[in-house]
């Protein structure tokens, strides 16, 4: 069970029945799980008092002993999206399973990383503007034109029909570059080719809902549809020893690591982080803390 240290004036002193003076050090008192002021066994036996009683519940009700403020918690580290841009404040890091190791070197965790961005009212013909755009050579993605919304996906430029509608697609990006034909109604059937936002196997982690909006009554021409990109990957037992490697090796598509103020990684809390500042020059960043 936890124990909480205490805070005080000074020593709690009274005079017995007898007499004596008695100074108790606030090095003896501690505050149990259950929020109960008590008090080291040696000191208690000595001086007679007990938890709940007399003195004890006194001096906790009088608030003459509190409880001593937690430490506050400090960064850990910090993550960046690898990547410029608002995408980036798309990511959180959720960080789980902290395992304590004597030698906190050698404490793991886990850390997943998720990425999920949602597109409404979007036509073929507008797209590209939203999302940016490049073509494919061979295996290499030759950049086109930066989109008002950048993130993992893109558009394969000069491909597909502007005027059509896509039909319903919930798939993952294949290859690498990773990509996705999205295929309509019309003749051609292709619509649009999506692209991994860069090349590399992960791209092919990236996740693409897409639902056409229905409208009652029908409209004509080409209709308007929302698009769910998503990626996620997990990376467990996570050491402070093997954090930068790691994360360059299995997150490195998505995030990188630095080194907080401090200077030295230290154990991050369990909790979920989500990045914040990116901007077409600069990318989103979270400092992730340690626990109190």
């Amino acid at each position: 069970m936890g124990t909480t240290a205490v805070t005080g004036n000074g020593p709690l002193e009274f005079t017995d029945s007898n007499g004596h003076q008695i100074s108790i050090p606030l090095s003896a008192l501690f505050f149990d799980a259950s929020g109960t002021l008590q008090i080291d066994s040696v000191w208690g036996t000595a001086s007679g008092l007990q938890a709940g009683q007399g003195l004890l519940a006194y001096a906790q009700t009088e608030k003459l002993i509190t409880p001593a403020p937690a430490a506050a918690p400090f960064p850990a580290m910090v993550i960046k999206a690898a990547d410029p841009g608002t995408g980036g404040n798309n990511i959180s890091v959720t960080i789980s399973n902290v395992t304590p190791a004597a030698d906190p070197t050698q404490t793991t965790f886990t850390i997943a990383v998720t990425e999920t961005d949602t597109y409404d009212g979007l036509t073929a013909a507008t797209i590209q503007a939203t999302l940016g755009s490049s073509t494919v050579s061979g295996s290499t993605l030759v950049f086109g034109t930066a989109g008002s919304s950048p993130g993992l996906v893109q558009v394969e430029a000069g491909v597909g029909d502007a005027t059509g509608t896509p039909d319903a697609v919930a798939k993952n990006l294949v290859g690498n570059p990773a990509e996705l034909a999205v295929d309509g109604e019309g003749s051609p059937a292709l619509v649009f080719t999506l692209l991994a936002k860069k090349s590399g196997a992960d791209g092919a982690l990236t996740n693409v809902v897409i639902a056409p909006d229905v409208s009652s009554p029908p409209t004509t021409g080409p209709g308007t549809f929302s698009l769910v990109a998503s990626w996620t990957k997990t990376v467990n037992n996570v050491s402070l020893a093997t954090l930068a490697t790691s994360i360059q090796n299995q997150l490195g598509y998505l995030i990188t690591v630095s080194l907080p103020a401090s200077g030295a990684y230290s154990v991050p809390a369990v909790a979920t982080s989500t990045l914040s500042g990116g901007t077409s020059g600069t990318p989103a960043s979270a400092n992730l803390f340690t626990g109190i």
